[in-house]
């Protein structure tokens, strides 16, 4: 994946969620780490864009912890 597309789902990913943590280390890969109360689709786009950005990561877990949902995903990008 390429740098600008990891920064067009992060921005993406940004407009859900104010509780997003990344970091970056210098092998080209990123951590992004998600909290949120709950993951809702209420359309068939919300859904793909969803499945877009699981498509496009090399990693990911989805945890509840207390009320929120931890969703952890990891890029990496040429």
């Amino acid at each position: 994946m390429k740098r600008s597309t990891f920064i067009r789902i992060l921005s993406g990913i940004k407009l859900v969620s104010n509780n997003v943590s990344v970091v970056e280390n210098f092998k080209n890969k990123a951590l992004v780490i998600i909290r949120v109360p709950e993951i809702t689709g209420e359309s068939p786009k919300h859904f793909r864009s969803f499945q877009k950005v699981l498509s496009n990561c090399s990693y990911y877990s989805i945890k509840p912890e207390g009320d929120e949902l931890v969703v952890t995903l990891t890029f990496e990008w040429k």
